[in-house]
């Protein structure tokens, strides 16, 4: 896959720290590596000020869980104040405050929450922190009502082994937010925490090809946008369109990183989604090469149904 624009948006690691420890994380190793080592808001603005000046127009916050950061407030008025549209990645900890929500969601203009059950006893045993999905409902409930119409919620949930019959009823749950603007299914990544038991987590993509366009149904019922993240478009069956994929916008992520021992940030450019995927032998032919990222690479034997072919589901050419 090629570059398809320059990038004009920036990834910006500002937290590597997160309360829930969830099972599926891909940033486990990262998070360990550099724990107590978040940038300081100076290094966070002058990085911000940088980019800005060499075109960036929009910037997402994320980590680790970047409300932990006693200083975020600050940062995200500064991004503002530069002209950056704003979006960050949250667990919705401190957003189930109503009073942090209605402090911080006026310098925002997007705002990815993850939510990966519509009950406690689903979403706590992936978050592995009870009461995660308390707050994460307080955080939905806030963030609808505080955020105006131009405000952009888009609710990310992993689908797993352990959820993936549920998925239906999540997304119907969370249509009842009107914040909710967007729906994002993603696959889990084999990096971090995630890597360790990747074949028990990861579902069997051949059954995407039905749970797919059963889940746009919900968001057409509920009038929402979706996407699917990481999931090879042949897979998703008659649900093709709906791979974010064939949405992807170039970024830059800034993060954390060492250089001669010396810690420092590191810049990564993402010019497709391809990210730990590659076209297996099954994709040749296929009419979404170029398009479609591929399947996500593995090591050993934990290939959760990756043989699935873009001929068996009828996308091939």
């Amino acid at each position: 896959m090629i570059m398809r624009a320059a990038p004009d948006r920036l990834e910006l690691h500002v937290s590597y720290d997160c309360r829930n420890r969830c099972v599926f994380c891909s940033e486990a190793c990262r998070l360990a590596r550099f724990r107590g080592k978040n940038p300081t808001q100076r290094e966070i603005v002058a990085i911000l000020r940088a980019k800005r000046s060499a075109g960036f127009r929009h910037v997402t916050f994320t980590g680790g869980e970047p409300s932990l950061l006693p200083y975020l407030p600050r940062v995200l008025a500064a991004a503002r104040a530069m002209g950056y549209l704003t979006c960050l990645t949250t667990n919705g900890e401190a957003f189930a405050n109503p009073r942090y929500a209605a402090q911080n969601l006026a310098a925002l203009d997007e705002l990815i929450l993850s939510v990966h059950g519509a009950d406690s006893s689903t979403h706590d045993a992936l978050t592995r922190t009870p009461g995660s999905f308390a707050r994460t409902a307080a955080a939905l409930a806030n963030i609808s009502a505080l955020a105006g119409g131009r405000f952009f919620l888009i609710t990310n949930t992993l689908a797993v082994k352990s959820n993936f019959t549920l998925l239906p009823g999540v997304l119907d749950w969370l249509g009842n937010f009107g914040a909710v603007k967007q729906f994002l299914v993603s696959y889990p990544a084999p990096e971090g925490r995630a890597a360790a038991d990747y074949g028990r987590l990861a579902p069997d993509l051949r059954e995407f090809s039905e749970m797919a366009p059963r889940l746009c149904g919900v968001a057409a019922r509920r009038k929402k946008i979706i996407r699917f993240f990481g999931v090879p478009a042949c897979a998703l069956g008659a649900a093709a369109g709906y791979s974010n994929d064939f949405h992807w916008s170039p970024r830059l992520t800034v993060e954390r990183g060492l250089r001669g021992g010396v810690l420092g940030f590191r810049e990564v450019l993402s010019g497709a989604p391809v990210r730990k995927r590659f076209y297996p032998a099954a994709c040749a032919g296929c009419r979404f090469m170029g398009l479609c990222g591929g399947v996500f690479k593995l090591s050993g034997s934990a290939r959760p149904g990756w043989r699935v072919t873009a001929r068996q589901n009828g996308a091939a050419a």
